[in-house]
């Protein structure tokens, strides 16, 4: 493996970052996880070829590793958002109820 601890602590901190802003912002929760496990494996794949202390396995493994955690952001982010989505639907029902018995009482 890498024997780096920089290049541990900057890619989970990219993949976390990364797997937040897709989520927020183009609400494709799928996309980061997916991308992070192929990107990683392909490196997991390329990088032993120019380091001879370095194998495939390892590496394939914390791409996995990479992708639970990113997909376990964004599912998070996604319940966040859905139970949000449902409150707010929720105060506006609730709004309109209260909106109508005003009219009632006019």
């Amino acid at each position: 493996m890498v024997n780096d601890f920089q290049f541990y602590l900057y890619s989970i901190l990219a993949v976390i970052i990364l797997s937040l802003a897709v989520a927020f912002f183009l609400k494709k929760y799928m996309i980061m996880p997916i991308l992070t496990l192929i990107v990683m494996g392909i490196a997991a794949f390329v990088l032993p070829n120019f380091y001879d202390n370095l194998e495939w396995q390892p590496l394939l493994g914390y791409a996995a590793f990479l992708a639970v955690l990113s997909f376990v952001i964004t599912m998070s982010i996604w319940v966040v958002n859905r139970n949000r989505k449902h409150s707010k639907e929720l105060r506006q029902a609730e709004e309109t109820i209260e909106e109508a018995e005003r009219k009632k009482e006019i």
